[in-house]
């Protein structure tokens, strides 16, 4: 039985590595060792919104055994259409609070992103969210992961010279108002982040 050891690991890696055995195994039980209850909580919606068992045992303190099986017909069928789904992103934090927590959280929900088995359509990036198509951007390799799988990666011009980064831009093409709000009104499902 696949064990997987994500003592240390923060989210929403657990999940997705969990995820990976699960989605090339028709059946079977995949083992997650965690260390702090946010991931088995995790874990545990995970499993139950995509149709799977899940039992969770406390190995002694704060170190979790989640185990999550799959049985032949379980799993999530159908859900919505994302092949014109598009995200924007309207700055380089996720949230509002600490500035620190706020950069985790978008590193890691871009990081997300690729491990999605449906990616976006078009990622759209405004005001300070055009730091993270720039230089020194924390978040660069994820985003050349999902150009590679396809996703348009757009950042607005304007924010791009208002910040003084135009020359800076390391991804993706550089786009305008009228361009963006009409590939926000062509999208079948838009989120603003």
């Amino acid at each position: 039985m696949p064990t997987i050891d994500a003592k240390g690991w923060i989210c929403p890696k657990p999940i997705i590595e969990t995820k990976k055995l699960l989605d090339i195994m028709p059946e079977g039980k995949v083992i997650t060792i965690v260390d702090n209850r946010i991931a088995v909580d995790n874990l545990t919606n995970f499993a139950q919104s995509n149709g799977f068992e899940v039992e969770v045992v406390n190995e002694g303190g704060d170190i979790f055994r989640v185990t999550t099986t799959k049985t032949i017909g379980s799993g999530k069928t159908g859900g919505v259409d994302n092949d014109n789904l598009l995200i924007c992103i309207t700055s380089n934090l996720f949230g509002v609070g600490s500035e620190e927590l706020g950069s985790n959280l978008m590193k890691a929900y871009i990081y997300a992103l690729t491990e999605t088995t449906k990616k976006p359509k078009t990622l759209l990036f405004i005001n300070s969210g055009v730091f993270l198509t720039t230089e020194g951007s924390e978040v660069l390799e994820s985003l050349e992961v999902l150009e590679a799988h396809g996703v348009e990666i757009c950042s607005c011009g304007a924010c791009l010279n208002f910040y003084d980064l135009t020359d800076q831009l390391k991804i993706g093409t550089i786009s305008n108002m009228y361009a963006l709000a009409t590939k926000m009104n062509e999208a079948s499902n838009t989120i603003k982040i």
